[in-house]
């Protein structure tokens, strides 16, 4: 047993294996979200917002909207890129296209079965299900 005062503070005794273990298994994603203004597009910003404030060690979002220099630098740490398109627009794919930058996968909301409609159409069950989908690629 190993005297007080030398276990770390902020963790539980065991999570620091247990993280390492994840992140050796994973990557860590980069979530480029198209952002736009349809339900759909809504839902990817949120979905991937949502997903990079419950696990930052594994995730991080940004918007497409905002340009490329996020991918840049998740691309010079050793992010794996995730296009997450909200419809057949592809606006995020379209982005990564135009600098020349390819994702590592992609994913489009509207194929997840949630159809593109009105912009207020933005449920908790679809962030949800898309977040859901964005740990299985």
């Amino acid at each position: 047993m190993k005297p007080a005062g030398t276990e770390p503070t902020d963790s539980l005794p065991g999570m620091s294996d247990e993280r390492e273990k994840v992140s050796r298994k994973r990557k860590n994603t980069l979530i480029f979200a198209c952002s736009g203004l349809s339900n759909t597009g809504k839902l990817t910003m949120q979905a991937a917002s949502a997903l990079a404030f419950r696990r930052p060690d594994l995730y991080r979002a940004a918007a497409a909207h905002k340009g490329i220099d996020a991918v840049e630098d998740a691309v010079s740490d050793g992010f794996r890129i995730l296009a997450l398109d909200g419809c057949t627009d592809r606006c995020a794919t379209k982005k990564l296209d135009e600098a020349g930058l390819k994702a590592d996968a992609y994913l489009m909301v509207i194929e997840l079965g949630i159809e593109k409609t009105r912009p207020s159409d933005v449920k908790p069950e679809y962030v949800e299900k898309i977040i859901k989908a964005i740990k299985e690629t």
